[in-house]
């Protein structure tokens, strides 16, 4: 039986991968560089789809059981479905914003700056939401059998972009990932540098 709970964590995890490949994109056209387009555009159809089809229908049931036992606590969460409709909002309108770059409208560099920002920085805090308040307000709360009713009713689905059985559109954008986390792990065991300013060194 799937661990719902473990699912969720799980497929934020992955969130988390492709919300930093669409920053570092977004820094390439930030610096006046070519992004890859392709890639952005994979990562958000990912983020139109997958989400809503598998992962925020585990969500919602966990929701509707933790307000059937605290409604209190449902209350400082919020209305999930809704802040589930304007992450999609906001990823249309960041990927309406990449079409008309490609088809070459006028596009003003603030515009695109601007619903990237708005679509990745909400999507951080929503999860950092659900990590820090809504999971473990449901680990609080719902009862062992809560949980065994929970997972009874989740299905196992593959996941395009992550699961073993990649869909071809997801190839370009897996193998981005994966370079840009190869030299992210290369700067972070990289020597620092010593800091100028008081003890000497540059900046």
């Amino acid at each position: 039986m799937i661990d719902a709970l473990e699912e969720l964590r799980r497929e934020h995890a992955n969130a988390a991968r492709l919300l930093r490949t669409l920053e570092w994109q977004v820094a390439e056209f930030r610096e006046g560089r070519q992004p890859d387009y392709d890639v952005i555009r994979a990562a958000l159809d990912y983020f139109l789809s997958f989400p809503g089809l598998y992962h925020h229908p585990k969500e919602d049931l966990l929701f509707a059981k933790l307000r059937e036992r605290d409604p209190t606590i449902v209350e400082k969460i919020g209305d999930l479905r809704a802040a589930h409709e304007a992450l999609d909002a906001r990823a249309r309108q960041f990927a309406a914003g990449v079409r008309a770059v490609l088809v070459e409208a006028e596009v003003p560099r603030e515009a695109f700056l601007r619903w990237s920002s708005a679509f990745i920085d909400r999507q951080w805090e929503h999860m950092q939401m659900e990590e820090g308040t809504f999971f473990p307000a449901a680990e609080l709360v719902l009862t062992a059998a809560d949980w065994s009713e929970i997972n009874a009713q989740i299905t196992e689905a593959n996941d395009p972009l992550f699961g073993e059985k990649r869909g071809e559109q997801f190839a370009r954008l897996h193998q981005t990932i994966l370079e840009w986390q190869t030299q992210d792990e290369r700067a972070a065991a990289a020597p620092q540098a010593p800091l100028a300013g008081r003890g000497g060194g540059h900046s």
